[in-house]
């Protein structure tokens, strides 16, 4: 008797957490994260730009959750990039600079996300997940470290930082970082690169209505990333602002929007759009040389300030009832939080050495804040986020220390103040940085030089009007 009725309560815990799991999300969601290049943090109307018309992002904040404490692994394209893939903070394989330079004395592979890092589809394949990647890829352009390499099944776009938008009358003809390749059309002839970008996104979401696998793609635009190239029709949308370079700039986000809504409306007439998960992000923050608005932070690209580490970031998923449409979520988040939400949906531990949690938990947690902790490490500077101080190094100049939440613009040095508390996170970060490895690659002087210029330089962004 005793038996069966434990054999009883057993399976009634079973068909719980069973029930449980179904309340929150499907077996298998897909997911498709849609990264921004270099967006400025202020530059949506859902985060207060008055010049830049997104709605489709605006649309996006109101169906899902805007997360007003979103962080990337690194204030510049490569490094966050990997960190994403990953979930894993960049410094942990080495990587704490964008592949700038090339140096005699390093080979050309020696570039790309280290091998020894497992990416994002191929913790995903043995369940089935079919992964596209659209884009910039930026993560290597060797053989060995090419998308399909590395886990994707469907590949179109460019490997390198950057590229012209507009078709060029030559391509360059080699090892061409900037040429866009395909592993499955010889359709790469371009019209506007943001168009194509969003054509191939929606073509394999028209395949996988009929397929029936979940996937993973990655909507990697290098929107609104230099060269300042927008269409004539998008640009004459913003006529009335003064700055020829801000002009196109705002096109450019404009056009990256419309391309979204593309997406979301295929998502939604695929009636794929209840079991995929819908995340929206810059890689960084705008750089200083760029025209756009990073307002309300202080800081830009490649920065530790909050400007050049914390993004705008949008999360969907109709699925999951813990995430509420319209919400703000003020729990510090990360990019290494996407692949532990995918892994634990899947029934998968999530492994020890990532750096992440997950996404969709925290999230959908509406109890008090889970703490976290936050390392960068670019160049010569390093930062560590705790709970919500941070302490900044810079080489040439005494350590910073604030709190991000009581002074999100970071004007108050706290550092001879909280001399104490400063001191325990210059601990921490210590640590850090002498149980991870040196930098793989290293940057140019130049480079460095003009980032101590930057961090001089540094001021609250505010809105053009």
């Amino acid at each position: 008797m005793i038996g069966k009725l434990c054999t009883a309560l057993v399976f009634a815990g079973l068909f719980c957490s069973v029930a449980a799991v179904e309340a929150h999300a499907a077996v298998r969601p897909n997911m498709i994260v849609i990264l921004a290049d270099d967006l400025g943090y202020g530059d949506l109307g859902c985060t207060g730009s008055k010049q830049i018309m997104t709605p489709s992002l605006d649309r996006l904040a109101k169906e899902g959750v805007f997360c007003s404490r979103a962080y990337v692994t690194a204030p510049m394209c490569s490094p966050s990039r990997m960190g994403l893939m990953t979930g894993r903070f960049p410094k942990r394989y080495g990587i704490t600079t964008n592949p700038n330079i090339k140096v005699d004395y390093l080979p050309e592979s020696h570039y790309g996300l280290p091998q020894t890092e497992k990416l994002i589809p191929e913790y995903l394949e043995p369940y089935g997940y079919r992964s596209a990647v659209f884009g910039k890829w930026h993560l290597g352009h060797t053989k060995g470290y090419t998308p399909p390499e590395r886990g994707f099944t469907r590949w179109w776009g460019f490997l390198g930082g950057s590229r012209d938008y507009f078709p060029r009358k030559k391509e360059i003809e080699g090892l061409n970082p900037s040429a866009i390749e395909s592993n499955f059309t010889d359709k790469t002839d371009i019209t506007y690169l943001t168009d194509d970008i969003t054509d191939r996104a929606v073509e394999f979401l028209d395949e996988a209505k009929t397929d029936k696998k979940p996937f993973f793609m990655f909507v990697s635009y290098n929107a609104p990333h230099w060269p300042m190239q927008a269409k004539p029709e998008d640009i004459a949308l913003f006529k009335n602002i003064q700055n020829r370079d801000r002009r196109i700039y705002c096109a450019m986000v404009y056009a990256m929007d419309k391309g979204i809504g593309r997406i979301l409306d295929t998502l939604k007439k695929d009636g794929l759009e209840k079991d995929t998960i819908v995340v929206f992000l810059s890689d960084n923050g705008g750089a200083p040389e760029a025209p756009s608005c990073n307002a309300p932070f202080r800081g830009a690209k490649r920065q530790h300030f909050e400007g050049g580490v914390r993004v705008p970031f949008i999360i969907k998923y109709p699925a999951d009832k813990r995430l509420i449409p319209g919400s703000v979520c003020r729990q510090p988040v990360s990019t290494v939080d996407l692949l532990p939400a995918l892994l634990k949906a899947n029934g998968h531990q999530i492994p020890q050495k990532l750096d992440g949690m997950d996404i969709l938990e925290l999230v959908g947690n509406k109890k008090a804040s889970v703490p976290r902790t936050f390392f960068w490490c670019t160049d010569y500077t390093s930062a560590v986020l705790d709970g919500d101080l941070k302490y900044l190094l810079v080489a040439d100049r005494a350590p910073q220390f604030y709190s991000v939440t009581d002074d999100p613009q970071e004007q108050k040095d706290l550092y001879f103040s909280k001399h104490q508390d400063a001191d325990s996170l210059a601990r921490k970060l210590g640590t850090y940085l002498t149980i991870t490895p040196a930098c793989r690659f290293p940057d140019s002087i130049s480079w460095s030089s003009k980032l101590m210029r930057e961090y001089d330089k540094t001021t609250p962004d505010q809105q053009p009007e």
